[in-house]
């Protein structure tokens, strides 16, 4: 996984009713947009901003008005445009439910910053330079920034870091929080008893 991507490639998109979601340019069938799957029909559409609940209200049986073109279709663009009929042909819209996005990695409690630091900090990912650059916004006051890269990076004060160091000593790496765990970020800022509801008062 690359990490430039790593938010975008753990989102997906719920669709209820469809009145937010993009036909053609959100998230769609088995992950991948109509208009990836589908370029030549994107190309041609003479709407292509149009959402998932108009495209319905149209239908997509033939004849309806759902297929809205710039020009008339050649046999083997028609033959792509029933292809995407088929794709679509069991989809049932809930009106009654909001569009929304979906943390993959966790579809029970959504996404939380502590499982996206584990993501971030996994050894199956390999960051690049300009996702830590992400955290050098202009509008974000310095030291919050500087705290978020050296996050990141595992730079911190932390106990952990200061054994390997060898500021401390080996068995000096007891949370001060007084939990008894190793002092790391991951512990200080969402496993610590003492700490992690601090942070979730902050939040």
């Amino acid at each position: 996984m690359g990490m430039g991507s790593w938010f975008e490639d753990n989102i997906r998109r719920f669709v209820g009713g469809g009145q937010s979601t993009y036909f053609w340019t959100d998230n769609g069938v088995g992950g991948v947009s109509l208009n990836v799957r589908f370029p030549r029909m994107f190309s041609l559409g003479a709407d292509r901003c149009v959402t998932v609940a108009d495209m319905a209200s149209r239908g997509w049986e033939e004849g309806n008005g759902a297929k809205v073109w710039r020009k008339r279709l050649l046999t083997w663009e028609e033959e792509s445009v029933m292809d995407c009929v088929v794709l679509l042909h069991n989809i049932v819209l809930q009106d009654h439910l909001l569009d929304r996005r979906r943390w993959t990695l966790d579809p029970l409690i959504g996404y939380s910053v502590k499982g996206a630091y584990h993501l971030i900090m996994s050894v199956d990912v390999h960051p690049n330079r300009g996702s830590f650059d992400d955290v050098w916004h202009k509008q974000a006051p310095l030291k919050v920034s500087l705290f978020a890269w050296r996050l990141l990076r595992n730079r911190l004060l932390t106990k952990d870091n200061l054994v390997r160091r060898r500021v401390l000593g080996i068995d000096d790496n007891v949370c001060i929080g007084g939990c008894g765990s190793q002092e790391t970020a991951s512990h200080l800022f969402f496993d610590c008893d003492t700490f992690s509801s601090v942070w979730f008062l902050v939040y």
